[in-house]
């Protein structure tokens, strides 16, 4: 989930992470609802709609140093 890989033109989509991804979803969420508003929220990111599409986001690929931590409050929060 870091743009400065996932927005690359050589990025390729791995089964095996996406299925863990939301294998693990499963485990640290435990209401489907908000599963599925993440599920929107990754929808957002891999089409760059919302928050990810506006140009200073686009523009900031790669170029900020914040922890995954970070990110996943600014995505579930």
């Amino acid at each position: 989930m870091n743009p400065r890989y996932h927005y690359n033109l050589n990025f390729k989509v791995n089964a095996n992470i996406k299925i863990g991804l939301y294998q693990c979803l499963e485990r640290m969420v435990p209401n489907a609802i908000e599963i599925c508003k993440i599920d929107l929220q990754l929808e957002s990111f891999k089409d760059t709609k919302g928050l990810f599409g506006i140009e200073a986001a686009k523009t900031a690929r790669g170029k900020k140093k914040k922890n995954f931590s970070s990110m996943v409050g600014f995505l579930w929060g």
